[in-house]
C-alpha cells in the first residue's frame, strides 16, 4: 500500500476530485484510495492538504518525495489465559482503555465505577440541566465514559504514539465515522461517544468483563508490605492483584483516602479562569477569511509573567453547569457531532503554580463555592469582556449557552490583583490576533476542572513509589488532560501489567 501526501483541494472543492488529483501525482488512474490525514491550510488562500492511501502492483516505480510505503502494524495484545485480577477503578478513558487491552491480553477484569451507565446518566444529567437537581454521584463528572462523554470529545493530542491509531480502531469498530482517522481536528461529539462508549462496555462484558457501576470504591485495601491486594467499595469487598486507578479529577474523596493510606500523593501546577462564548461566524471568518460552512477552533497562547491559554475549544457549542458538589458552580463545554449551534466557546485560563495554594482541592472548591454564594442558586456568574476589560458591568450582549441561566458579576473581584493585570493583557493579545474577541464575546465561569491539582507519584514501570500494585493513571492521578492522552495512559499501564507477566512467565 501506496501512502501519497500532499494532495490539495481548496476548501469548497468536491473530495471527489482527489481521484483525479491523486492519478496525476502517481501518473496512473486509480480505482479507490483511503484518506489518511486531511488538515487545513490557512497561511494563504486557505486549502486542504491530503494524505491518501492506495493499494496498487509495482509500488517501488512509484516512490518519491511525496509516496512511500505504508504498513499497517497490527497492535492487538495476544490473547493468553492468565490467573489474575485486575481491578479497574473508574470508567474514563484510562479506564475504558486499560481495561479493554487487559481484557484482549486475557486477564481477569473488574471495573468500578461511582456514577451510572450512560442511558440512566444522561436522565441525571437532562434532570440537572432543566431543574438544577444535581446528582453528586451522577453527573457531568462522574458515570460510564467519564467527564469527556459530556464535552467536545476531541480527540486530538500532541503525544506521538503508535497506540492513537489503536485507539481510533477500537472508536471506529464501535461506531465513529472513519473522518476521525484523518481529520486533523478530529472530534466525536458528545452525543456520538455516549453511543460509542456504550457499545464498548457491552463488547468488554460480552468478552468477560465485570462491571461494578453506581458502586464507589471506599477504602484499598494494603498488606503489610505495601501491597494492593483488594478494595472495599459500598457495597462489598474484592481481591485483586493489581489496582488500576483512574479516578478523575473530581474525585476529591478518593484522594483524601488515599492520603490517610500513606499513598504518595504530591501537589501540581493548576489553572483556573472561565469560559468565553462568541459568534461561530466571528470565528470562522477570522479564522479562515471567509466562511466556509465549517465550525473553527482556535488555540490562543500568552506568554506572560503567568501563561494565559484557551483550552477545550468547542465549535458550535454550549457552556455546560459541570458541577459534581452541591452548592458550588463549575463550567465547561461541549459540542454535539454537527457543531450546529452557532456559538463558539472555550475555557481562558491562568496558570496557577503550586507555590501559591496549600492544598488544590480546597483552593479550587474555595472559588466554586464562592461563585455559588454570590449567585444563590446554580445560576453562573457572566460578564461582558469589554465591561471586564474596563471594570463595568452592562447587561450581556447575548445570552449564554449555559443551561441553568446567568447572573450578571464583574469579574475583577474574582482574581487577584496581579492575576487580573496579566489576563487583561492577555485578553488584548488574543484580541490583535483575533479582532472582535473583546467587543464581540462574553465570559461565564468559573472553570475550575481543566487540570488535576495532584500527582499520585509513580515510577517508570508507572507502579505508585510506596505502594506495590497500585497503577495511578490517567487525569486524576496527574497524567492525562484529555481523551486521547488518558486513553494512551490507561494502555501504557495495561501494557507494562502485560510485559510483567510475560516476563514472569518466561
Amino acid at each position: 500500500m501506496l501512502l501519497v501526501r500532499n494532495i490539495k483541494l481548496k476548501v469548497k472543492e468536491d473530495e471527489k476530485l482527489l481521484k483525479r488529483k491523486l492519478g496525476k501525482k502517481l501518473g496512473t488512474a486509480v480505482d479507490s484510495f483511503t484518506i489518511y490525514k486531511k488538515s487545513l491550510d490557512a497561511r494563504k488562500e486557505p486549502v486542504y492538504v491530503y494524505q491518501l492511501l492506495v493499494e496498487t502492483d509495482n509500488e517501488e516505480r512509484y516512490l518519491s518525495a511525496d509516496v512511500s510505503i505504508y504498513k499497517k502494524t497490527d497492535l492487538h495484545a495476544r490473547y493468553k489465559k492468565r490467573d489474575c485480577t485486575c481491578i479497574v477503578a473508574g470508567y474514563g478513558p484510562a479506564g475504558i482503555f486499560s481495561a479493554y487491552r487487559l481484557a484482549e491480553a486475557g486477564f481477569r477484569v473488574l471495573v468500578f465505577e461511582k456514577g451510572k451507565r450512560i442511558a440512566e446518566r444522561e436522565k441525571d444529567v437532562q434532570r440537572f440541566f432543566e431543574r438544577g437537581i444535581l446528582d453528586e454521584s451522577s453527573n457531568v463528572q462522574f458515570g460510564e465514559g467519564g467527564a469527556g462523554t459530556f464535552s467536545d470529545a476531541k480527540l486530538t493530542t500532541r503525544i506521538r504514539d503508535k497506540f492513537i491509531e489503536y485507539i481510533l480502531d477500537i472508536f471506529i469498530e464501535h461506531g465513529a465515522d472513519e473522518k476521525i482517522r484523518y481529520e486533523n481536528h478530529a472530534h466525536i461529539g458528545t452525543d456520538e461517544i455516549r453511543r460509542i462508549i456504550e457499545r464498548i462496555t457491552d463488547s468488554l462484558i460480552a468478552r468477560g468483563v465485570e462491571f461494578h457501576f453506581a458502586e464507589e470504591m471506599k477504602e484499598i485495601i494494603i498488606d503489610d508490605n505495601r501491597k494492593i491486594c483488594g478494595i472495599k467499595t459500598d457495597q462489598g469487598e474484592y481481591e485483586c492483584d493489581h489496582l488500576l486507578l483512574g479516578i478523575g479529577h473530581s474525585a476529591y474523596t478518593t484522594v483524601q483516602m488515599l492520603k490517610e493510606k500513606g499513598v504518595h500523593i504530591e501537589k501540581k501546577d493548576i489553572a483556573i479562569g472561565f469560559r468565553v462564548e462568541h459568534p461561530q461566524s466571528l470565528i470562522d471568518e477570522r479564522q479562515t477569511g471567509s466562511l466556509i460552512g465549517e465550525a473553527n477552533e482556535y488555540f490562543l497562547r500568552y506568554k506572560g509573567e503567568k501563561g494565559v491559554y484557551s483550552f477545550c475549544m468547542c465549535p458550535g457549542g454550549m457552556v455546560i453547569p459541570a458541577m459534581s458538589e452541591k452548592d458550588t458552580i463549575v463550567t465547561n463545554g461541549m459540542s454535539y457531532a454537527a457543531r450546529d449551534s452557532g456559538r463558539a466557546n472555550s475555557a481562558i485560563l491562568i496558570q496557577i503554580p503550586k507555590e501559591e495554594f496549600t492544598d488544590g482541592y480546597d483552593y479550587l472548591h474555595e472559588l466554586e463555592r464562592k461563585a455559588y454564594a454570590y449567585s444563590g442558586s446554580y445560576k453562573a456568574p457572566a460578564q461582558n469582556i469589554d465591561d471586564f476589560i474596563n471594570g463595568s458591568l452592562n447587561e450581556l450582549k447575548y445570552p449564554s449557552t449555559y443551561h441553568l441561566g446567568t447572573i450578571l458579576y464583574d469579574f475583577n473581584d474574582f482574581f487577584t490583583e496581579k492575576d487580573l493585570v496579566i489576563i487583561k493583557d492577555a485578553l488584548r493579545d488574543f484580541d490583535r490576533k483575533i479582532p472582535g474577541f473583546i467587543d464581540e464575546g462574553i465570559m461565564v465561569g468559573p472553570e475550575t476542572r481543566s487540570s488535576c491539582p495532584i500527582r499520585i507519584s509513580r515510577n517508570v514501570e508507572y507502579v505508585s513509589v510506596n505502594t506495590s500494585g497500585l497503577y495511578p493513571m490517567g487525569e486524576g492521578a496527574g497524567y492525562g488532560g484529555g481523551i486521547m492522552s488518558c486513553a494512551l495512559d490507561g494502555i501504557r499501564i495495561a501494557n507494562a501489567i502485560i510485559f510483567s507477566h510475560e516476563q514472569i512467565q518466561k
